[in-house]
């Protein structure tokens, strides 16, 4: 598997399972097996009502939007950069930002985002009384394990420092690195997915020691992991942990990102997560025709991979962020 098939797989998958995962976002597993006794094999078995009915099927939702803005920045500017970023979560604010959180609104909706967008976030952090660790800066972060994927202090550096944009809790820090880790470790052609966690670990336990219980002990089931538990459906660790068990435990996208949606909960960001990880893993060849084609915008999203590959084979260097 070459590289350029892995990188296409993160994104894609990134973008397939946000867009597939909508069709059970908010719902308990109880009511996904009642809503679709047979199962979920394309966007148009994805299901209308007062939420999904918002979205075409086939788009994908604020996850993977955020994810573009990041890459849309780097491929305009040909780096990253904190202000670029922003700049891009900005411009998709002021626009139609379908299915904005409550932590990157109150972030974003701040008169002194632009200016010094970190201490923002780390103010509306300190206003929750340091409580608020939402999943908004890991559905993003995939993109952070591609770019400097050779250069695995880099990618640390940069999944904290673009997480802490909107993002100020060490768990939701911790857990972009770990995703972003294991991404670029999987770009790098490692195979022995124990090791990969064990390196995410390691890493990430340096902002959040608690993140090794989260990936540590994985349950065999994934029903344990109560994904659709109503009180904690968008925390952080939950999105983690779902990732990185069908990461151990899936033998392909398609059975891995199933595994994801049927358990409900925040299904799309679950999905979002799980698929970057498993499409890196197994390549772009091993996502389903039909999940590929029926994305709405597969065209922006083949146009923004080809820019991307081509500045990943130029002599360019991206360095640490400021």
């Amino acid at each position: 598997m070459n590289i350029e098939d892995k990188v296409k797989g993160a994104i894609y998958g990134q973008a397939i399972g946000d867009a597939l995962g909508l069709s059970t976002e908010f719902m308990s597993k109880s009511e996904v097996q009642k809503a679709y006794p047979n199962g979920i094999n394309s966007y148009e078995d994805i299901q209308l009502d007062a939420h999904t009915e918002r979205w075409i099927k086939g788009d994908w939702t604020d996850d993977t939007d955020q994810m573009l803005c990041i890459l849309d920045a780097i491929l305009e500017e040909g780096s990253l950069s904190v202000n670029g970023v922003s700049k891009k979560f900005m411009e998709w604010y002021l626009g139609e930002p379908m299915g904005i959180g409550n932590t990157v609104f109150s972030v974003l909706s701040d008169k002194d985002f632009l200016h010094t967008p970190q201490a923002v976030s780390k103010k509306v952090w300190e206003l929750s009384g340091r409580q608020a660790a939402a999943n908004g800066g890991v559905m993003r972060t995939s993109i952070l394990g591609i770019w400097d994927h050779t250069n695995p202090d880099k990618v640390e550096h940069n999944a904290k420092e673009i997480c802490q944009i909107t993002h100020y809790d060490p768990r939701c820090v911790a857990s972009c690195v770990a995703v972003s880790i294991a991404i670029s470790r999987l770009l790098l052609g490692a195979k022995n997915d124990e090791d990969i966690i064990k390196e995410c670990i390691k890493r990430a336990r340096a902002y959040d020691n608690k993140i090794e219980d989260s990936l540590s002990n994985l349950p065999n089931n994934i029903e344990a992991l109560k994904l659709d538990e109503p009180s904690s459906i968008g925390y952080t660790y939950k999105a983690l942990a779902a990732g990185f068990w069908v990461f151990k435990h899936s033998k392909s996208f398609e059975e891995g990102i199933k595994c994801i949606i049927y358990e409900g909960g925040d299904a799309d960001t679950n999905a979002s997560v799980g698929g970057a990880i498993l499409g890196t893993k197994y390549g772009y060849a091993d996502i389903p025709e039909q999940l590929k084609e029926g994305l709405v915008y597969r065209a922006e999203l083949d146009t923004r991979i080809d820019q991307l590959l081509r500045l990943l084979d130029s002599n360019i260097q991206p360095g640490y962020l400021e």
